[in-house]
């Protein structure tokens, strides 16, 4: 085999080397979205991912120059990257089944997402890394010079790799679903492999990848998520715990020295640890305690009076039993400091609130610093909120999903495949009370809006109560803390939500906090998704809805 003998061509393998780096990477960071829904986004799966793509590369270098050195031929080039593309574009053909397997097979948590990320991007990842070693085998024109060609080609693949990582994860995954992103991998392989065919004179193969990619282009259209909407009248009410504004909480108290990034003084640190998901901090005040994750607070408790409501939003999450006032079981996704729960157990003796947080270090902390009970009505159960609906049987009459944080949303917690799961996991009946952060309108309301449009495809009643921490929280354009309540219920009116309220739940108990405020600050006003997307486990864009 001689060396290319042209700039054309050379040209052409050195852009196939680019775009193979940067379908790799591109699929490594989709991939996150793949395994999420079923695993979480947790170290383990991040850790997984990781490991199985490093793995694919070292062994695929290995294979890669292997095979150059036997077998000198362009064929070999082309064939490995359409090989490549093929097993991209499998990925979302095969992806539910594998899962489903691993799940019913369930070796343990860290095995889990290990397994299928073998198993998905495992050959993908070997594949597309022997690209760069047989290129250079190609591209070599003189043993002298080997050192110099080899070096250019694998910084040429790094590069694309970078160039893939940031479009999908800045570009990609945020406008597109995952199924198109990946079926996009793969056109773009695929169309690299038939330019250097035909460049290479190879035609029937040239011919034959040309007609894969537009194959594989009427798959991108095919996999296209929907993102029509349409102006839905009614209320909408959102409040998200995880992320509070740092003004609300950081009045300067005693000055405290340690150095965990809180960023200023003020607060004493009672633990500070890293878990598996979190910068977890415990902080106190002159008055208060809080928990932190990372860079948001996500629960306080008043030192002396550790029952009492320390933000607002916990309160509000007990209007799905205003909509509900017959409900004995509560089901709460997030445990944070237990303000919630530890409010529930006190107020209502005849309700059971089992509670399922992802991070087992939470619970060990709320119980240890926020004073949440150790008792039979207050279970806590170490889980992925969604992964623990999906294996229970067990019916709740109101769901209380408050399980969001700072940088982000988990957005298996947001699409149509999980409402449908908190559906089918209610009584006759029951209610949904979501926590999120948003506004009402304008440029930060999308994520509000689309998620109204994801309950109001499942739920015939979707309710926006914003929670009022004081005067300057009532321009509806602000961030804030906002329940969302869905239920198959007629909504009361408001008057009749507040009166319900304090005739029924706190008639029989005097400590609960007074809703009547919150029940009469109901958004009552038409909530437009037209401009939204519907949320699923392929399209759920997420994040770039959070920056608005």
């Amino acid at each position: 085999m001689e060396p290319r003998g042209t700039r054309v061509e050379g040209l052409a393998i050195a852009a196939a080397v680019f775009l193979s780096g940067a379908a790799l990477l591109g699929v490594e960071i989709a991939a996150s979205r793949v395994l999420a829904p079923t695993f979480g986004s947790s170290l383990y799966v991040w850790g997984a991912l990781i490991g199985v793509v490093l793995t694919g590369l070292s062994i695929g270098y290995w294979a890669g120059g292997t095979l150059a050195d036997r077998w000198p031929s362009p064929y070999l080039f082309v064939g490995a990257i359409a090989l490549g593309a093929a097993l991209v574009l499998a990925i979302p053909l095969v992806d539910e089944w594998v899962l489903d397997q691993v799940v019913s097979w369930d070796p343990g948590p860290r095995l889990d997402p290990l397994i299928a990320s073998i198993v998905l991007f495992g050959p993908m990842s070997i594949v597309l890394a022997s690209v760069s070693p047989i290129a250079v085998r190609l591209a070599a024109s003189d043993l002298h010079r080997l050192g110099r060609t080899a070096g250019r080609l694998f910084a040429i693949s790094t590069a694309g790799s970078i160039a893939g990582t940031f479009a999908t994860a800045f570009w990609l995954v945020p406008e597109y679903g995952t199924d198109q992103v990946l079926a996009v991998g793969a056109v773009v392989l695929l169309t690299a492999a038939a330019v250097v065919a035909l460049l290479e004179r190879l035609w029937l193969p040239g011919v034959g990848l040309v007609a894969a990619a537009g194959v594989a282009v009427l798959t991108v259209g095919a996999l296209a998520p929907e993102t029509a909407g349409r102006v839905i009248s009614g209320s909408a009410v959102r409040n998200w715990s995880p992320l509070y504004r740092e003004r609300e909480v950081r009045t300067p108290r005693k000055l405290d020295p340690a150095e965990v990034g809180l960023g200023g003084e003020g607060f004493t640190v009672r633990e500070a640890r890293d878990t598996r998901y979190h910068r977890l901090l415990v902080v106190d005040d002159e008055g208060s305690r809080y928990l932190r994750f990372d860079s948001s607070f996500q629960s306080g408790m008043y030192l002396e009076d550790p029952f009492a409501t320390r933000f607002s939003y916990s309160d509000y999450l007990h209007l799905g039993l205003a909509y509900n006032p017959s409900a004995r079981k509560i089901l709460v996704v997030g445990l944070g400091g237990g303000s919630v729960q530890k409010r529930l157990w006190r107020d209502f003796r005849d309700v059971r609130v089992t509670t399922v947080e992802l991070d087992p270090e939470v619970a060990e902390v709320a119980h240890r610093w926020f004073r949440l009970p150790r008792d039979p009505r207050l279970p806590v159960v170490v889980d992925d909120g969604r992964r623990f609906l999906e294996k229970t049987d067990e019916r709740f009459d109101v769901i209380m999903v408050d399980a969001f944080y700072a940088d982000g949303v988990p957005f298996h917690l947001t699409t149509l495949e999980f409402v449908r799961l908190l559906h089918e996991r209610l009584t006759p009946g029951g209610v949904v009370a979501t926590n999120i952060i948003g506004a009402l309108t304008g440029g930060s309301s999308e994520i509000t809006r689309a998620l109204w449009k994801t309950y109001a495809a499942v739920f015939s009643t979707v309710e926006l109560h914003p929670v009022y921490e004081g005067p300057g929280d009532r321009f509806p354009g602000d961030i804030r803390n906002i329940i969302l309540v869905a239920t198959e219920r007629a909504a009361p009116s408001r008057e009749r939500l507040a009166e319900s309220w304090s005739e029924t739940r706190r008639a029989r108990a005097p400590t609960a906090p007074d809703l009547r405020a919150a029940a009469r600050g109901r958004w009552e006003r038409d909530v437009r998704t037209d401009d939204v997307p519907l949320l699923t486990d392929g399209y759920a864009p997420t994040d770039a809805l959070l920056i608005g």
